[in-house]
């Protein structure tokens, strides 16, 4: 994203303060640039505009996470499984903030219901293993990183996500 996309956003806004996806799009852009304030602003334009737009509650929440205000951002993450109950990734980014808030066993069966709704959501099960493992749930979080390697690989993505799972694999698979 970049001002290019802002400015872009803008115009339409200017052409049309009504248009929902505008302000949502906007608002994902601010949050790429780490400008989350702002971006909670123009997700609060669009659910004003769209009070059922999922994803607008959605990435509110990912942005007031990202402000370490997780426990708004639950209840963002809430409105938005309200809206649309088999958005898997809602599930998974309320799991990262109950995780954060120390909510382990919560967190865990928020991923677990994100897997349940897209058994091929590499990033759930990877952060399903990141909390067994703090946990102590070795063997758990083990299988968990080796299923998001598996995933990962076959989805084309051997990036940094993909070497991590590895990566953790090897290191709690020592003795």
């Amino acid at each position: 994203m970049t001002t290019k996309s802002l400015a872009d956003y803008d115009r339409a806004i200017k052409l049309d303060s009504n248009h929902v996806i505008a302000y949502h799009n906007r608002g994902h852009a601010k949050s790429a640039l780490g400008k989350n304030k702002e971006a909670i602003a123009d997700y609060d334009r669009a659910i004003q505009r769209d009070p059922k737009f999922a994803l607008a509650y959605n990435n509110r929440g990912n942005a007031k996470s990202d402000l370490g205000r997780n426990q708004q951002a639950i209840a963002d993450y809430d409105r938005a499984i309200q809206r649309d109950p088999k958005f898997a990734l809602t599930y998974n980014n309320r799991g990262n903030a109950k995780s954060d808030l120390g909510r382990n066993q919560q967190a865990i069966a928020d991923y677990d219901q994100a897997i349940q709704l897209n058994p091929n959501n590499a990033i759930a099960y990877y952060n399903r293993g990141t909390v067994k493992s703090a946990i102590n749930d070795k063997q758990s979080a083990i299988e968990d990183y080796q299923k998001a390697a598996d995933l990962y690989k076959q989805q084309g993505n051997t990036g940094i996500w993909y070497q991590r799972a590895v990566d953790n694999v090897k290191k709690l698979s020592e003795p």
